[in-house]
């Protein structure tokens, strides 16, 4: 007994606070720190196993804090929501307009890709209305070529590339069926010819000068004494604004003698003078000082009656008096 006693006193009692460490960590050998008297090494392993278990339970609170927000956040939403009934029906608007501009989308999207489609190439170019330029050079002109795509063609380039040519006054385009595109043209028509350079420069009611040839053609009247200068008679261009204001009276002029069925007759019309139009009757060997429009149909019907009378004569019939005061006469040779 008395051994015992001298035993546990020899032990030395450990350092102030040493009871605590152990209970705190442990990972100290504290068997091996007494016998030896050394420094406690750490345990590797469960220093780690703490680290981790630390980091999880850091995670689960920052989750369960973040999921507390989040809830927190949904309940201040739906009491705001609660409280503002114009700001749902404002939002549940919104929300229907992108629903349908969403829709619009695909649909717009469905067409093009239908539209694209090769079912829509061009197989067939059909050209209407036109007489005096050939369908080939109409297509040729609108540079449509077969296998382009139905859609792909810009109409109104189309046109403008078609009313290139003078003749050309309008063109419509349609697209017909699946694989068929449709030109339409007006064309204009020859109504005079000027004299031009040794040529002719072919135009028409509205004085657009269509084309400039070395032919003369048949049926058609020449005007005499234009003003518009011979470099500014060009095919697509038109006439000076005085010849086209004289280009009117004539029009008016042949239009009484077309209703008095001597309009084939005219084969010329000097407009050189506005106060004086003269015509010229080839076939009748006749010249007609006409005057001015003022008592037209008097003179036109005058002139009719003359050219039924008087046909074996040749020379000159002056109709540019004053009917009130003066007959017509003629100058036969």
């Amino acid at each position: 007994m008395q051994k015992k006693v001298t035993q546990n006193k020899s032990k030395k009692a450990p350092k102030k606070g040493a009871s605590n460490v152990a209970k705190k960590e442990s990972i100290f050998n504290y068997d091996k720190y007494i016998d030896t008297n050394e420094a406690p090494k750490i345990n590797k392993k469960e220093l780690e196993k703490i680290k981790k278990k630390k980091r999880k339970e850091k995670l689960k609170k920052e989750k369960e804090i973040r999921k507390q927000e989040i809830k927190e956040e949904k309940e201040r939403i739906k009491n705001r929501k609660k409280r503002n009934p114009k700001a749902i029906a404002r939002r549940k608007k919104s929300l229907k307009i992108i629903e349908i501009l969403f829709l619009i989308v695909i649909i717009i999207s469905a067409i093009l890709l239908f539209l694209l489609s090769p079912i829509f190439k061009i197989n067939n170019i059909e050209v209407k209305g036109n007489e005096y330029i050939s369908t080939n050079e109409i297509i040729s002109l609108s540079m449509i070529e077969k296998g382009t795509n139905l859609f792909k063609v810009r109409k109104r380039e189309v046109i403008n590339n078609i009313k290139q040519n003078a003749y050309v006054e309008s063109v419509t385009i349609n697209r017909k069926i699946l694989d068929t595109i449709e030109i339409n043209v007006k064309e204009r028509k020859v109504a005079f010819m000027l004299e031009y350079k040794g040529s002719y420069a072919y135009i028409d009611n509205n004085g657009y000068i269509l084309e400039i040839s070395s032919e003369e053609l048949d049926g058609i009247s020449k005007l005499k004494g234009y003003k518009t200068l011979e470099e500014n008679i060009n095919v697509g261009e038109k006439l000076g604004k005085e010849d086209i204001e004289n280009l009117k009276v004539v029009l008016k002029i042949l239009d009484v003698a077309e209703n008095y069925e001597i309009r084939q007759y005219i084969s010329s019309i000097d407009i050189e003078d506005s106060s004086n139009y003269i015509l010229y009757l080839k076939s009748e060997n006749k010249t007609v000082y006409l005057g001015d429009t003022t008592n037209l149909d008097i003179k036109i019907l005058y002139l009719q009656s003359i050219l039924e009378k008087e046909k074996d004569s040749s020379g000159t019939l002056h109709l540019n008096v004053d009917f009130k005061n003066k007959y017509p006469y003629a100058s036969w040779n």
